[in-house]
């Protein structure tokens, strides 16, 4: 389950929902994420990779320990990362339905646009044509017709 912010609570302790922005930003940022989080282990990966030439040529590089050590820091890390990734991408996939469900085609092409394929406001209003205080104006509009997923904490 996806969690909500600690932030994002009444004065009596209750939950409040996410808005549609704060849904919609969160998928904005999982590329990036799954990005970040690959690279950590491709860092791992290469010391990995490392010790075990060390090894093979005989260079003193640390000992087996350290190899085993690494080898198990880096089964670890993949689980966590594929565990994360899995988490991320299916806030990527709540937000495409609920974009999927705006049915102005302009107001939805704003939504894509920006949260889906990482625009900038300006690449949108070059992609779309149009003046960027407009596309703003869209976003707006968009963002009234976003229905938050149930369930999406």
């Amino acid at each position: 389950m996806l969690d909500i912010p600690p932030d994002r609570k009444t004065k009596t302790g209750g939950e409040v929902g996410l808005t549609a922005k704060e849904f919609l930003r969160r998928a904005r940022t999982v590329d990036r994420r799954v990005d970040e989080a690959q690279e950590r282990v491709e860092r791992l990966r290469a010391r990995l990779e490392a010790g075990r030439m060390s090894q093979i040529t005989g260079l003193p590089r640390g000992g087996a320990s350290d190899w085993t050590e690494t080898a198990d820091r880096l089964i670890e890390l993949e689980r966590r990362v594929n565990s994360r990734t899995r988490e991320l991408v299916r806030w990527k996939l709540a937000a495409m339905d609920a974009i999927d469900l705006v049915e102005e085609a302009n107001l939805r092409e704003v939504l894509e646009l920006y949260y889906i394929d990482g625009y900038t406001w300006e690449q949108v209003a070059q992609r779309m044509g149009v003046d960027l205080r407009w596309v703003y104006r869209l976003h707006g509009r968009a963002l009234l017709r976003v229905k938050v997923p149930e369930g999406v904490e």
